[in-house]
């Protein structure tokens, strides 16, 4: 991977692939007649800053709907790169390595977006865009919100027994007010942006990853998760149509 130049553009990158257990046809499943990958997509393309917009699957009839909405789809993925196991750097590798054969110039940047995060604001896709791009010194940024509790505070069952996830706490030390403790963030899904050269050295998240600070979103991994997001959809439509904007989403 010797000859290859970037420039500053960011191109965004949609993983989905077909064979989800928890789901059956995960990515396709819609919300108010919109698919989940759709959302990822539109989102994409109204970014300000977003060059061009491809989406990672195995599956033929993801494809067509991701070209429906306009997204590139060059070429299917890998089965090794398709399974439950396959890690997110793995997929953007196999991406590049094979792009790369046909673009002359690849981009500075990928911005990942998983289809099960559909409710983004793509200014906020924007925002951190134009953040990651003035962070010279970071390998990546991630999305990020504040845990409704802190970790310390979460457990690990063994033997039939609570254990707290922090081996020097005690169960009593778990079970003090989270005030005491400090903040804890979990990944959400919104977003994450890296360098295309780190990915092609082997290098994913990196040493030096910025935290992406936004609201907690919705981000469906399971049948109760899917059945929320609808219900949440329709009930914020009917409640304040002006506000509202399903065309902000999709």
């Amino acid at each position: 991977m010797k000859n290859f130049a970037t420039n500053n553009d960011v191109w965004a990158l949609i993983p989905a692939r077909s064979g989800s257990k928890g789901i059956k046809q995960k990515n396709l499943q819609k919300i108010m007649n919109y698919s989940l990958l759709s959302y990822a997509v539109k989102a994409a393309e109204r970014s300000k800053y977003i060059e061009r917009t491809f989406v990672s699957t195995n599956s033929k009839k993801i494809k067509r709907e991701a070209i429906k909405f306009a997204a590139e789809v060059p070429f299917l993925r890998s089965k090794k790169n398709s399974s439950d196991t396959a890690t997110d750097y793995e997929v953007i590798l196999e991406f590049l390595k094979k792009i790369i054969k046909i673009e002359k110039i690849l981009p500075k940047y990928i911005i990942y977006l998983l289809p099960t995060t559909p409710f983004r604001d793509p200014k906020v896709l924007d925002t951190a865009i134009i953040k990651f791009k003035k962070l010279k010194k970071y390998d990546s940024l991630i999305s990020v919100h504040e845990m409704d509790e802190p970790i310390h505070k979460k457990f690990f069952i063994k033997d039939n027994k609570l254990k707290p996830v922090f081996s020097n706490l005690s169960l009593d030390d778990a079970n003090k007010p989270r005030q005491i403790y400090p903040k804890s963030y979990t990944y959400n899904g919104y977003l994450y942006v890296v360098k295309t050269k780190n990915i092609l050295k082997k290098i994913s998240l990196g040493t030096q990853c910025f935290p992406f600070l936004t609201s907690k979103t919705i981000d469906i991994d399971n049948k109760f998760n899917l059945s929320f997001a609808r219900c949440a959809a329709k009930y914020l439509y009917k409640l304040s149509p002006k506000k509202i904007n399903r065309k902000k989403y999709v």
